[in-house]
Protein backbone atom coordinates (compact mmCIF):
# COMPACT_ATOMS: atom_id res chain seq x y z
CA UNK A 1 0.00 0.00 0.00
CA UNK A 2 2.82 2.36 0.55
CA UNK A 3 4.30 2.25 -2.84
CA UNK A 4 0.88 2.71 -4.49
CA UNK A 5 0.78 5.96 -2.08
CA UNK A 6 4.32 7.22 -3.12
CA UNK A 7 3.73 6.81 -6.51
CA UNK A 8 0.31 8.57 -6.15
CA UNK A 9 2.81 11.46 -4.51
CA UNK A 10 5.27 11.35 -7.13
CA UNK A 11 2.81 11.48 -9.94
CA UNK A 12 1.09 14.65 -8.14
CA UNK A 13 4.30 15.80 -7.69
CA UNK A 14 5.58 15.71 -11.56
CA UNK A 15 2.20 16.86 -12.50
CA UNK A 16 3.12 19.95 -10.13
CA UNK A 17 4.45 23.39 -11.64
CA UNK A 18 5.74 26.13 -9.35
CA UNK A 19 5.67 29.83 -10.48
CA UNK A 20 8.71 30.45 -7.85
CA UNK A 21 11.07 27.53 -9.37
CA UNK A 22 14.50 28.67 -10.24
CA UNK A 23 15.60 29.27 -13.57
CA UNK A 24 17.82 25.90 -13.39
CA UNK A 25 14.38 23.38 -12.51
CA UNK A 26 13.03 21.84 -16.05
CA UNK A 27 9.49 23.79 -15.89
CA UNK A 28 7.87 20.31 -15.23
CA UNK A 29 9.62 19.35 -11.79
CA UNK A 30 8.16 20.73 -8.73
CA UNK A 31 9.86 23.05 -6.38
CA UNK A 32 11.45 22.19 -3.12
CA UNK A 33 8.44 24.12 -1.54
CA UNK A 34 5.60 22.09 -3.57
CA UNK A 35 7.21 19.00 -2.78
CA UNK A 36 7.05 19.64 1.27
CA UNK A 37 3.90 21.01 1.38
CA UNK A 38 3.11 17.80 -0.59
CA UNK A 39 4.00 15.94 2.37
CA UNK A 40 2.00 17.72 4.37
CA UNK A 41 -0.74 17.07 2.62
CA UNK A 42 -0.37 13.32 1.43
CA UNK A 43 1.11 12.35 4.71
CA UNK A 44 3.12 10.27 2.88
CA UNK A 45 7.11 10.67 3.13
CA UNK A 46 9.68 10.17 0.61
CA UNK A 47 13.31 9.69 1.69
CA UNK A 48 16.62 9.80 -0.15
CA UNK A 49 18.32 6.74 -0.79
CA UNK A 50 21.03 7.35 2.13
CA UNK A 51 18.48 7.89 4.67
CA UNK A 52 15.75 5.56 3.12
CA UNK A 53 19.31 3.12 4.22
CA UNK A 54 19.24 4.12 7.29
CA UNK A 55 15.78 4.03 8.36
CA UNK A 56 15.46 0.19 6.72
CA UNK A 57 18.63 -0.63 8.89
CA UNK A 58 16.57 0.59 11.69
CA UNK A 59 13.03 -1.39 10.76
CA UNK A 60 15.28 -4.34 10.70
CA UNK A 61 16.89 -4.15 13.85
CA UNK A 62 13.63 -3.22 15.68
CA UNK A 63 12.29 -6.52 17.18
CA UNK A 64 8.62 -6.87 16.98
CA UNK A 65 6.43 -5.47 19.25
CA UNK A 66 8.99 -3.16 20.24
CA UNK A 67 8.96 0.90 19.14
CA UNK A 68 11.61 1.60 16.40
CA UNK A 69 13.36 5.03 15.76
CA UNK A 70 10.34 6.63 15.24
CA UNK A 71 7.98 7.52 18.36
CA UNK A 72 5.36 9.83 16.20
CA UNK A 73 4.88 10.88 12.68
CA UNK A 74 8.36 12.64 11.24
CA UNK A 75 6.62 14.79 9.07
CA UNK A 76 4.37 16.67 11.64
CA UNK A 77 6.17 15.21 14.55
CA UNK A 78 2.84 14.12 16.38
CA UNK A 79 0.60 10.98 17.14
CA UNK A 80 -2.79 12.99 17.21
CA UNK A 81 -3.48 16.15 15.79
CA UNK A 82 -4.52 17.98 12.40
CA UNK A 83 -0.91 19.85 11.24
CA UNK A 84 -1.68 22.62 9.70
CA UNK A 85 1.58 25.03 7.59
CA UNK A 86 1.76 28.38 8.93
CA UNK A 87 5.02 29.07 6.58
CA UNK A 88 6.99 27.28 3.96
CA UNK A 89 10.43 28.93 2.50
CA UNK A 90 12.28 27.04 -0.14
CA UNK A 91 16.23 28.40 -0.05
CA UNK A 92 18.47 26.56 -3.23
CA UNK A 93 21.82 25.29 -2.00
CA UNK A 94 23.38 23.82 -4.93
CA UNK A 95 21.44 22.92 -8.47
CA UNK A 96 20.02 19.39 -6.89
CA UNK A 97 19.43 20.78 -3.18
CA UNK A 98 17.47 23.08 -1.37
CA UNK A 99 16.69 23.66 2.12
CA UNK A 100 12.84 24.27 2.94
CA UNK A 101 12.10 25.69 6.59
CA UNK A 102 8.83 25.30 7.99
CA UNK A 103 7.02 26.48 10.76
CA UNK A 104 4.32 24.04 11.65
CA UNK A 105 1.01 24.27 14.29
CA UNK A 106 -2.13 22.18 14.54
CA UNK A 107 -5.64 22.97 14.12
CA UNK A 108 -6.09 21.49 17.63
CA UNK A 109 -5.75 24.57 20.10
CA UNK A 110 -3.07 23.96 22.86
CA UNK A 111 -0.60 22.51 20.48
CA UNK A 112 3.16 23.22 19.93
CA UNK A 113 4.10 24.98 17.39
CA UNK A 114 7.15 23.53 15.47
CA UNK A 115 9.98 24.66 13.04
CA UNK A 116 12.36 22.53 11.49
CA UNK A 117 14.22 22.59 8.05
CA UNK A 118 13.87 19.76 5.84
CA UNK A 119 17.38 19.04 3.87
CA UNK A 120 16.36 17.78 0.22
CA UNK A 121 17.88 16.51 -2.62
CA UNK A 122 16.68 15.86 -5.97
CA UNK A 123 17.39 12.02 -6.81
CA UNK A 124 16.34 10.69 -10.16
CA UNK A 125 14.63 14.09 -11.07
CA UNK A 126 12.18 14.43 -7.89
CA UNK A 127 12.69 15.85 -4.41
CA UNK A 128 13.74 13.28 -1.79
CA UNK A 129 13.94 14.46 2.69
CA UNK A 130 17.84 13.77 2.92
CA UNK A 131 17.85 14.72 6.47
CA UNK A 132 15.41 17.36 8.80
CA UNK A 133 16.89 19.79 11.16
CA UNK A 134 14.41 21.05 14.10
CA UNK A 135 14.59 24.59 15.34
CA UNK A 136 12.01 24.01 17.62
CA UNK A 137 10.04 20.98 19.08
CA UNK A 138 8.93 20.70 22.57
CA UNK A 139 11.70 22.31 24.85
CA UNK A 140 14.44 20.17 24.13
CA UNK A 141 17.11 20.81 21.95
CA UNK A 142 17.42 17.84 19.05
CA UNK A 143 20.73 16.70 16.97
CA UNK A 144 19.63 16.35 13.24
CA UNK A 145 17.49 13.45 12.66
CA UNK A 146 20.34 11.51 10.41
CA UNK A 147 22.70 11.87 12.70
CA UNK A 148 20.05 10.65 15.75
CA UNK A 149 19.26 7.71 13.37
CA UNK A 150 22.83 6.78 12.96
CA UNK A 151 23.48 6.96 16.96
CA UNK A 152 20.32 5.04 17.19
CA UNK A 153 21.19 2.00 14.95
CA UNK A 154 24.92 1.89 16.76
CA UNK A 155 23.18 1.47 20.03
CA UNK A 156 20.43 -1.25 18.91
CA UNK A 157 23.15 -3.09 17.06
CA UNK A 158 24.43 -3.38 20.76
CA UNK A 159 24.80 -6.80 22.78
CA UNK A 160 21.74 -6.54 25.05
CA UNK A 161 20.08 -3.39 23.42
CA UNK A 162 16.46 -4.76 23.81
CA UNK A 163 16.97 -6.69 27.22
CA UNK A 164 14.38 -4.65 29.64
CA UNK A 165 12.75 -2.79 27.02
Amino acid sequence: MRHVLIAALLAGLAACSSPEAPATEPASAPSAETFVRALYGEGETIWSARTQALLTESDRLTPQGYMGFFEADPICDCQDGTPVLQSVTATSTGPDRADVAVVQGFAESGNAVHRKTYNLVREGGEWRIDDQHYETVASFPQEPMVQRLEAWIVEAKKPGAWDGN
